[in-house]
């Protein structure tokens, strides 16, 4: 077993982090965001811009897992986590919590945030589950995208302010 996150990877890399989030993902069925294509291409380049952050997870080289973060844009005191993506096989390893957590510090350290938010599918119950172990709470209820594609649910973490 190898594993390494890091935060510190070439531009280089970014069209295979893009290749990857379009891949098999961890509890996020393809049908829940018609328009996610279309969010890759533009997180290319947002990552390269770093309007976005990205946390990876390498096992012998190879991307296993991901995570994308920006200040959110409506409130300059939140971070939000735009997605949260690990290889299906590596599922049982705790990289999804690892990655989670290390976002949670890196980006409110960056980002001087005082709390993090994020959204889900509302009928995802293994996201629902994940979040709540983390200690997230729900925020809203609604169709965030207006896609058609099924409620959302907004959750929410304060974070302690040291």
């Amino acid at each position: 077993m190898d594993f390494k996150f890091t935060n510190d990877y070439p531009f280089s890399r970014l069209d295979e982090i893009v290749s990857y989030l379009l891949g098999p993902r961890l509890w996020i069925p393809s049908t829940d965001y018609p328009d996610f294509l279309d969010w890759a291409d533009r997180t290319w380049l947002e990552l390269k811009k770093e309007n976005k952050r990205a946390i990876i997870t390498l096992s012998y080289n190879g991307i296993v897992g991901i995570t994308v973060y920006q200040r959110h844009k409506k409130y300059a005191d939140a971070l939000e986590i735009k997605n949260l993506t690990v290889r299906p096989d590596y599922r049982g390893r705790y990289i999804a919590s690892f990655l989670l957590k290390n976002t949670e510090i890196e980006g409110a350290k960056e980002f001087k945030s005082k709390y993090i938010l994020c959204d889900a599918k509302a009928k995802n119950i293994s996201v629902r589950n994940f979040l709540f172990k983390n200690r997230y709470q729900i925020m809203a209820k609604t169709d965030l995208y207006n896609l058609s594609a099924g409620e959302d649910l907004v959750y929410r973490k304060n974070l302690l302010i040291i």
